[in-house]
């Protein structure tokens, strides 16, 4: 029996929204937000495949290992190797431990899942600041037993959601970026706060060696009425995604190089930018 072209379109709409999908929503979150699957934060997926090994010795031995495995591919990276070698270690981040960008509003959402979380010091900083109490990470599934596992200069905090979510506003009004993190896929294990000290953000998008972060399932835009030029916009945008234009005194948001995480709209003070969907954007669907 042959398809009625209102099938046919409907088909090809449903395919191209499939397209336009990030693909951790299709692998891990049946077409919904992966990020929102209560499945990707429990307590049986931690107890599985030594989740709860991995991410201990990933933050206990981060500041030691990193520094030699950035030696390492500095050396590959002027070579022509690096080509070859980006699609394996980006497979192998998608595999292991990868990150994406959440605004406040999804930030909200999983802490209706998760209740509270664990604030503990970032891992990169210390390797890039050598501040070894930059607290801006957060467990979000930190069980008794794996923090009793984490070395003694982590001095955990436990915070309630409340707290959490008190303590990442005012990280939100600096202009940090929210990621969300698993410990050996899917399982969610930290809600990470980044900026340009972070390794993620180094990796990813100041060195261009290989996805690690990826972008947010939203995207912003100026509107132009509401726009006074300011500027302070651009001062917390942390991938030069925002221009300026000296004609009509106005900002605007380049679609295709925004990573949808909100820190420009944390700082505008005239809320003349607003989030979209990712996949309804021209230019920014599908671009993770």
């Amino acid at each position: 029996m042959s398809l009625g072209t209102k099938q046919v379109t409907a088909i090809l709409i449903e395919k191209n929204q499939e397209a336009r999908m990030c693909e951790f929503c299709t692998q891990h979150g049946e077409g919904e937000k992966w990020y929102l699957t209560m499945e990707n934060y429990s307590k049986d997926l931690l107890d599985q495949n030594k989740r709860r090994e991995y991410a201990a010795e990933f933050l206990n031995g981060f500041d030691k290992r990193v520094p030699k495995s950035i030696k390492q591919l500095d050396k590959v990276r002027k070579t022509p190797l690096m080509r070859l070698a980006k699609p394996v270690l980006t497979h192998m981040q998608k595999q292991d431990h990868y990150g994406q960008v959440v605004p406040m509003e999804d930030v909200e959402k999983i802490f209706d899942m998760v209740q509270g979380a664990v604030r503990l010091p970032c891992v990169c900083r210390r390797v890039t600041t050598g501040n070894m109490n930059a607290r801006y990470c957060y467990g979000l599934t930190m069980d008794q037993e794996l923090m009793d596992s984490l070395d003694d200069s982590f001095s955990l905090e436990t915070l309630s959601k409340e707290e959490a979510l008190d303590s990442i506003r005012k990280l939100d009004k600096e202009g940090l970026v929210h990621s969300v993190w698993t410990f050996k896929t899917p399982f969610i294990g930290g809600l990470c706060n980044c900026d340009q000290d972070c390794m993620a953000h180094r990796t990813t998008h100041a060195r261009k060696d290989y996805p690690v972060m990826f972008r947010a399932e939203w995207v912003a835009s100026v509107s132009m009425d509401s726009c006074n030029g300011c500027r302070l916009c651009m001062r917390q945008c942390q991938y030069g995604a925002i221009r300026y234009s000296s004609n009509n005194k106005k900002v605007m948001i380049d679609p295709t190089a925004c990573y949808g995480c909100g820190a420009c709209r944390a700082s505008c003070n005239k809320q003349a930018i607003t989030l979209s969907a990712r996949e309804l954007v021209t230019g920014a669907a599908g671009v993770y």
